[in-house]
């Protein structure tokens, strides 16, 4: 959601990329609770929030602070917290690739609502819920209950 290299991220978290590269391996057993630590702050710092899971809901991430951002603006973390390349999620939605990548864009002229529509409703099938904006805090994305490591 911040844009940035794998090298910035442990650079602003202040632990090598080798620790970073170990925390998103995804066998990995005992993750080091001192460099997550210092990862939650960083991206604390740079405007994130995570979102526990509960029984409702899974667990997620969204903007601290409201920014003006539309749902829209969440689709490619919603594709990216599945693992889902352009691809797949056109293939699974019936979205062509080139649709999907002017709505991830941020620099996008329109949105094509009917595409929008689509996506989220297939996100939301494979276990992934858009926030949109509240009062308090922006966008973001979550997963559903039953999905993912809540489960």
């Amino acid at each position: 959601m911040l844009g940035l290299k794998q090298s910035d991220l442990a650079s602003k978290a202040m632990i090598t990329r080798s620790v970073l590269l170990g925390l998103e391996q995804p066998g990995r057993k005992h993750p080091d609770q001192l460099a997550l630590s210092k990862l939650r702050d960083a991206f604390r710092a740079e405007g994130l929030m995570f979102v526990d899971a509960n029984e409702n809901m899974g667990e997620g991430v969204r903007w601290a602070k409201p920014s003006g951002r539309v749902w829209v603006d969440s689709l490619r973390y919603a594709r990216v917290m599945l693992g889902y390349t352009l691809d797949e999620l056109s293939e699974k939605s019936g979205v062509g690739r080139y649709v999907i990548a002017r709505l991830e864009s941020t620099e996008r002229k329109r949105i094509n609502e009917q595409s929008a529509r689509r996506l989220r409703d297939v996100l939301f099938d494979q276990g992934v819920v858009m926030l949109d904006e509240e009062a308090e805090v922006g966008a973001g994305v979550r997963l559903r209950a039953g999905f993912g490591r809540s489960a």
